[in-house]
């Protein structure tokens, strides 16, 4: 067994080698934007065309699409035909560099999944690391300080979704910032198909969300755009996690009264903000704060901010820096924390020292050590 000094000694090596990467630290960006869909063979082209044009003058790195890109068709030559328009109409936000991760809505659903495995191949594909029977539809992947979950709600589970895959993946994340997306709400705003068909399974999803830390579910369906509070009658408004509907792509919009009469278990959603508008969500990362605004088209080719709201996310054991991630800059802080407490608390003073205790049994000490450094390899 190493000493501790050994350890430290393997721990500053790994700092004195390490290179360190160039986005820690620095905010980056995603846009979320859905239903799409229209009469430009299963496109509504030209709102989609000013909505690509305007997320590559924000020079995103993540695009999230929630589903019903297009019309559908059960035929699925037919519905090849409409997602490749789709994909044509933002191939500006592709060729512009942004990461752009969809999922299957129900019109996607009306035809076969090869279709969408078709055209969602190769350079345009999804990460391949989603459950037997859902790749490339279900899927997760790291962005930065960012853990983005893009979630297949037909598959063999129509109104639901895959949660033991999903527990899995949440439980090996160490991102701050947890993004779940999908197509339909877990709380009923407009239709009446949305997750809360299945209320048990809903409150169980949502507490997933929860326990992981995250903050939002990203989803479109209605055709229209609603900020809620899933208020969980804590009394803290600060910890409860809010749904963002932004199916407001092309669709035809509807209205919608700000009544969310479906099963909310003990939940309560409260409106925060409602657009009956085309535009999509920005969402800006730096460290551990994030901020999403609203970005309205209130004109041919004007969008406006029209709404913002803010969050700080919490660290994880191992970020000594509170950045979101562990990474090189943390083996410093590390090592400080360590060694040095008083230090550490003069260098990070926002962080926590506890932060240390990677493994977890309270203490900051040299059982820490092997932990962190498995944490720090595996980033």
């Amino acid at each position: 067994m190493r000493t501790f000094r050994g350890r430290l000694v393997v721990l500053l090596t790994l700092i004195a080698v390490s290179v360190s990467p160039a986005r820690a630290g620095e905010p980056w960006r995603l846009i979320v934007v859905g239903d799409s869909r229209g009469e430009d063979n299963g496109v509504n082209t030209v709102i989609l065309t000013e909505i690509a044009t305007h997320i590559v003058a924000e020079q995103p790195d993540v695009v999230l699409f929630p589903g019903d890109l297009v019309e559908g068709d059960t035929d699925t030559e037919g519905l090849i035909s409409q997602l490749t328009t789709w994909r044509t109409t933002m191939l500006p936000v592709y060729s512009a560099g942004a990461r752009v991760l969809a999922v299957r809505g129900n019109h996607e659903d009306t035809g076969s999944v090869e279709a969408w495995n078709a055209v969602f191949d190769g350079l345009f594909a999804m990460p391949g690391n989603g459950p037997v029977g859902e790749v490339n539809v279900t899927y997760s992947m790291v962005r930065y300080n960012a853990f983005v979950v893009g979630l297949d709600e037909y598959s063999d589970h129509p109104g639901r979704v895959n949660q033991t895959w999903l527990d899995a993946q949440l439980a090996a994340n160490t991102r701050a910032h947890v993004f779940v997306f999908g197509h339909e709400p877990a709380f009923r705003a407009g239709h009446e198909d949305c997750l809360d068909v299945y209320p048990a399974d809903r409150d169980v999803f949502w507490a997933s969300i929860t326990n992981a830390g995250g903050r939002t579910y990203l989803c479109g369906h209605d055709h229209f755009y609603d900020h809620a509070r899933i208020d969980d009658q804590d009394s803290n408004p600060d910890n409860d996690v809010h749904q963002l509907i932004v199916g407001t792509g092309g669709a035809p919009l509807v209205t919608f009264d700000g009544i969310y009469d479906g099963d909310n278990g003990d939940m309560i959603p409260c409106q925060q903000y409602y657009a009956s508008a085309y535009g999509y969500v920005r969402v800006d990362i730096h460290d551990l704060q994030v901020t999403l605004t609203w970005v309205e088209r209130v004109d041919a080719n004007v969008f406006m901010d029209m709404e913002t709201w803010s969050y700080s996310a919490a660290p994880r054991p191992g970020d000594l820096t509170c950045d979101g991630m562990t990474d090189w800059f943390d083996a410093d802080a590390f090592v400080l924390a360590l060694i040095d407490p008083a230090a550490y608390s003069l260098a990070y003073p926002d962080c926590s020292r506890m932060l240390a205790d990677v493994n977890g049994d309270g203490n900051v000490d040299g059982r820490d050590i092997d932990p962190f450094v498995v944490r720090l390899i595996g980033e």
